[in-house]
């Protein structure tokens, strides 16, 4: 006969693995992935970090130079959204990455250097990542560019950034000017950007 402490300590195992259960299902229901606001609030979240993020336009095909970059909603969060058509008046680059990528990572301090320049904006989206596990990875690399988690990858997949990393520079109208597949030294970077207009 189980004694009455051990009878609520399976008590309380069971409805803990009543609420994962029912987190994992909510999971599965097609809500957005992310951090609720109140979860948000709960941690002490970099400030360059975009907690959600969505497509604004869901055109056809990969886009490419010489086109206007797709436009897409992020949301840092204090709430604060912001969408790349924001940005026109700014050279802009768009770089996508994730935690697991080595080469990516390699990248992210020249992406950190670049982004100090007055000129250029950097954006660095995450491909499929929850904020989560972007966090850390921004807080171990002193990173405080805008890093934007992408869950739901609508952003990814638009962009066709099925090979990362991949990053598309984009003229301060709006138009992209160049895009690169693969790894880039600083010196890349600062190329395509003064060739930015």
């Amino acid at each position: 006969m189980l004694s009455f402490p051990k009878v609520q300590l399976i008590r309380r195992l069971v409805a803990l693995a009543l609420l994962a259960l029912a987190a994992t299902l909510a999971g599965c229901s097609g809500q957005r992935a992310g951090l609720s606001s109140s979860a948000a609030a709960s941690i002490d979240i970099p400030p360059g970090v975009a907690v959600e993020s969505r497509m604004v336009d869901r055109g056809d095909g990969v886009p490419a130079p010489g086109e206007i970059a797709p436009d897409f909603a992020f949301t840092f969060a204090n709430g604060e959204t912001r969408r790349l058509s924001d940005l026109r008046g700014s050279k802009v680059v768009i770089n996508f990455w994730a935690t697991w990528c080595a080469p990516c990572e390699e990248e992210m301090p020249d992406l950190q250097r670049l982004d100090e320049r007055d000129d250029v904006v950097v954006l660095g989206v995450n491909r499929f990542e929850l904020p989560d596990v972007i966090i850390p990875f921004a807080r171990e690399r002193n990173l405080t560019f805008t890093l934007i988690a992408n869950p739901d990858g609508d952003i990814v997949e638009r962009y066709g950034a099925k090979n990362i990393p991949i990053s598309y520079f984009i003229n301060s109208d709006g138009i992209i000017g160049y895009r690169q597949l693969g790894i880039m030294t600083f010196e890349m970077m600062q190329e395509q950007v003064d060739r930015l207009r």
